[in-house]
């Protein structure tokens, strides 16, 4: 029987979701648990092998197990057994051919930018410290300029294994209260670190040390080192993954 569960969790202490023999891993720790509850050896599918430092609002993952169980009895169970900085927030029967990874069909990150000059003590795992001004107006007028579909060879670090480099950006856009600058990005899918090299380049908009103007031309190039820095893991959070059955895709104008 398959399951579909949805996950909060704070990546600080962990070397990200993909379980690993010698880290621990919030995959590791979600299967340590399952395995207890369920008296069988599972294995989850998450749909985003999240870096070390990077948290989760609402994550989806599924698990095929060999029994039924009562999804509140498995949710109950599993939460007593992981760490407080993970939690199972849902737990459902599902159909048995879905995949938490291959059937998402958009994901939504937050990536947060504390411009105090001090550093905000609540923020410090959870938000890029950047103290200075930055340019708002331009880091939005840049952020719009990943609307719609693109090859994002330029924005995606070495080690990815990606073979397609198209994803289409439905929302790009930034917030700002009390020096938090959020920047919300909502695509088909997302290369590896783009999210991150995406609000490194937009924090050097920011800086004035890229002209908002380029970027159609940087993203053009595909060229990795017109780009800016890769920023922070810490300062990334999943949203949400939604799902067909969830959502109704909207046209993005290009």
């Amino acid at each position: 029987m398959n399951y579909r569960l949805k996950l909060m969790y704070d990546g600080t202490h962990y070397a990200g979701w993909q379980r690993q023999n010698n880290a621990v891993t919030i995959q590791g720790e979600l299967e340590k648990a399952l395995s207890v509850i369920t008296r069988e050896a599972v294995s989850t599918v998450g749909v985003s092998r999240t870096d070390a430092g990077v948290h989760a609002a609402c994550f989806t993952a599924n698990v095929h197990l060999e029994n039924e169980i009562d999804a509140y009895r498995l949710f109950r169970g599993t939460n007593a057994l992981l760490p407080e900085d993970i939690r199972v927030i849902g737990a459902e029967p599902c159909d048995e051919d879905f995949n938490a990874r291959f059937d998402a069909v958009q994901k939504t990150y937050l990536y947060r930018i504390d411009t105090t000059p001090h550093g905000n003590v609540f923020y410090r795992n959870y938000a890029w410290h950047v103290p200075q001004a930055l340019n708002l107006a331009n880091m939005q007028k840049a952020a719009g300029c990943f609307l719609g579909s693109h090859d994002f060879s330029g924005f995606m670090a070495q080690g990815g294994s990606s073979k397609t480099f198209t994803r289409t950006i439905f929302e790009s856009s930034f917030s700002e209260q009390d020096g938090l600058l959020t920047y919300r990005i909502t695509g088909n899918g997302f290369l590896y670190n783009m999210v991150r090299i995406i609000s490194g380049t937009l924090v050097a908009v920011g800086k004035g040390k890229i002209d908002p103007d380029d970027i159609p031309d940087i993203i053009v190039s595909k060229d990795r080192t017109r780009a800016g820095m890769t920023a922070p893991a810490h300062g990334l959070t999943l949203l949400r993954a939604e799902y067909a059955d969830e959502i109704q895709i909207k046209d993005v104008k290009q």
